[in-house]
């Protein structure tokens, strides 16, 4: 929508985004009434060990009943995700970045409702809560945005005509949005064929989940401050035929996610446990599952790189008007994740760190293909020979910033005492893992530092070093 839309005047792209959004929510009702008859069918379809494990009776149920609940969602997803693009063509990017917060909030309040009130069938009452409390949330974000919407630019209701799909503009959305269905959402698709060999695997489907937030956290910040900024800027220069500067654009959109990313991951990675068992072990989570999340997280991290540089090279495709590549290559990387699931959790038995690696090994070969078939239609975009360099250096800083975080947090730990540890508990702990984490994200820049004052020449890294030292010509 954001590709489109940047390409019309005003007039043009109110209608296109109110025909559109009836559409969408039209269609949405109907597939999410579908989703709600056949729940238990679904359930089964994705996760059919929920049926053959001893433990998995209660699972089942909760998981029927929260999808019947949150199918209600699929009607207002459509619409709200065609609004916030509204807002970032008219360069309000902050709202679409504040509104998903109202999700979070519904579901943190759920769950402090259902600490104070569980009773009965606690975990089948909580988990009917925790599904409410995500539609009510989703819903919310619903109507704020319509009133932003029409506050801002007088936006009202969408309403349905008899020639609306006969539109060019609807046309030419929905024949980039059909197939970019698939590219975008190629992460969540291929999580649905790793919940079914996870069923299978006991504790694997829970802890895949946590693993997993912890490692959309970076990659959502990225998406909303990077990515979908850039969407607009990608779109002009295409519509304008700059293919240099649209080339420019996307090398150094990759650098500065890389640059702002690796640091992250290099030092969450080496913390992983202790994270995790600050972050999450109480209760019924144990030492057992720290270490189970620990693993699956860096088997994930291992993927999180390419996941947005995915994002990049499929939004410029977008912005190309070519919806066709990226979603055969989807397809095909669909079809792969599931092969690479089934010869490493039945053949290799590796359990839920298998799943974690295949969609990390099938998330690098995606990039690999898309640069192939970027490069044919935009000759020159990449030089494969200035790549080596920058890639060999960012690799050098990751290492220097995991032995320094891996170091000082195992000293700041031997330094602080058993009592000290004994009375603060968490406090110490987290302190320690900040304070290790700051360390190891400095001393990520230190060889890059090095490299620039030494004064040795590296092709195709003066936009790394010149925002690293502020230099106006060559900010990304």
């Amino acid at each position: 929508m954001t590709t489109t839309l940047s390409k019309l005047p005003e007039e043009r792209q109110k209608k296109l985004f109110q025909h559109t959004s009836i559409i969408l929510f039209l269609g949405g009702s109907v597939f999410a009434a579908l989703v709600f008859i056949f729940a238990e069918f679904i359930i089964h379809a994705y996760a059919p060990g929920l049926w053959t494990l001893v433990e998995g009776e209660a699972t089942r149920e909760i998981a029927i009943k929260q999808l019947k609940v949150m199918s209600s969602c699929i009607a207002v997803a459509g619409p709200i995700g065609l609004g916030y693009a509204f807002m970032s063509t008219k360069g309000k990017n902050v709202l679409p970045a504040i509104f998903p917060t109202f999700s979070s909030l519904i579901l943190i309040a759920s769950c402090i409702f259902y600490t104070f009130c569980g009773q009965g069938n606690a975990p089948y009452y909580g988990g009917v809560l925790l599904s409410f409390g995500a539609a009510f949330g989703l819903f919310l974000q619903w109507v704020t945005q319509a009133l932003v919407l029409k506050g801002a630019w007088h936006i009202n209701v969408p309403y349905l005509q008899i020639d609306t799909l006969a539109s060019y503009d609807v046309s030419k959305f929905f024949s980039l949005l059909l197939p970019a269905t698939f590219s975008s959402g190629l992460e969540h698709i291929a999580s649905f064929t790793d919940l079914y060999f996870a069923s299978r695997v006991p504790g694997a489907v829970a802890g895949l989940s946590y693993a997993n937030l912890l490692v959309t956290a970076p990659l959502g910040l990225l998406s909303s401050t990077i990515l979908l900024p850039l969407l607009p800027t990608f779109s002009k220069l295409a519509k304008s035929a700059s293919w240099t500067d649209l080339a420019e654009k996307l090398r150094s959109a990759i650098l500065l996610c890389m640059v702002v990313l690796l640091p992250i991951l290099s030092t969450v990675s080496t913390l992983a446990e202790p994270i995790i068992r600050v972050l999450f072990e109480r209760l019924a989570f144990n030492s057992s599952a720290t270490s189970l999340v620990a693993s699956l997280f860096i088997c994930y991290s291992i993927g999180t790189p390419f996941f947005i540089v995915r994002e990049l090279l499929v939004a410029v495709f977008y912005s190309l008007g070519d919806g066709q590549r990226p979603f055969l290559v989807s397809i095909s990387a669909i079809a792969l994740n599931a092969i690479l699931d089934w010869f490493l959790v039945c053949r290799y038995f590796l359990g839920g760190q298998g799943l974690a690696l295949s969609t990390s090994a099938t998330a690098a070969l995606s990039v690999v293909i898309l640069i192939l078939l970027l490069q044919k239609k935009l000759a020159g975009v990449f030089h494969y020979a200035e790549l080596i360099y920058p890639a060999l250096l960012l690799s050098i800083c990751c290492l220097v910033s995991s032995l320094t975080t891996s170091i000082t947090h195992d000293l700041l730990v031997q330094m602080l005492t058993s009592i000290c540890r004994k009375r603060l508990g968490r406090v110490a702990e987290a302190f320690s893992i900040c304070l290790a984490s700051a360390t190891g994200i400095i001393s990520f820049f230190v060889p890059v530092i090095l490299v620039y004052f030494s004064g040795f020449k590296m092709p195709g890294l003066s936009g790394l070093l010149g925002w690293l030292t502020n230099k106006p010509e060559t900010v990304p």
